[in-house]
């Protein structure tokens, strides 16, 4: 009878689809929670940096660097460390002409440059597979907790119990 049950079996289980959408998705699981984070929220919820930065409660620089990081984590032989960083500020919509210029210059400067920055604009999209089975149930979305907060309460409360059995 187990012999039956079997090809049901393997319907429940994850069958790797794509051997690379597997890798690229252990690539980000390896990465620190707030940088999944940050990578889900722009990706998944496509909300721009100053959004995401209000909502983590970091600045805008982080939010970049958490995102270069993200590019850094799943560059491929293509890519390079300039094409990353351009294209993670690029994403930003406060970035000025003049830095936009600025790219325009560094692309123009050599053939491997606009090369490597298609490189890295192809692996972003490749990451929204990865990203999706990441980012299942929404855990991304939450805001973050303050610890100050949580060591206040602690502390109010021996207080308060500290005053209750002085009062009995």
């Amino acid at each position: 009878m187990t012999h039956l049950l079997s090809p049901l079996h393997n319907l429940f289980q994850h069958q790797p689809v794509d051997q690379g959408q597997d890798a690229l998705y252990l690539r980000l699981k390896k990465l620190p929670r707030r940088v999944q984070q940050v990578f889900l929220l722009s990706r998944l919820d496509d909300l721009p940096y100053p959004a995401i930065a209000l909502h983590l409660d970091i600045s805008q620089a982080q939010v970049e660097k958490a995102m270069l990081h993200v590019l850094e984590q799943c560059r491929s032989q293509v890519g390079s460390q300039a094409a990353s960083a351009w294209y993670v500020k690029l994403q930003n919509p406060q970035t000025t002409a003049s830095e936009r210029i600025d790219f325009r210059r560094w692309l123009d400067a050599d053939a491997a440059h606009l090369q490597a920055f298609h490189g890295t604009e192809l692996r972003w999209r490749q990451l929204l597979p990865a990203a999706r089975h990441l980012g299942l149930g929404g855990w991304h979305q939450q805001r973050r907790r303050h610890a100050g907060l949580g060591w206040a309460m602690a502390v109010m409360g021996a207080l308060l119990i500290g005053g209750l059995a002085a009062w009995i």
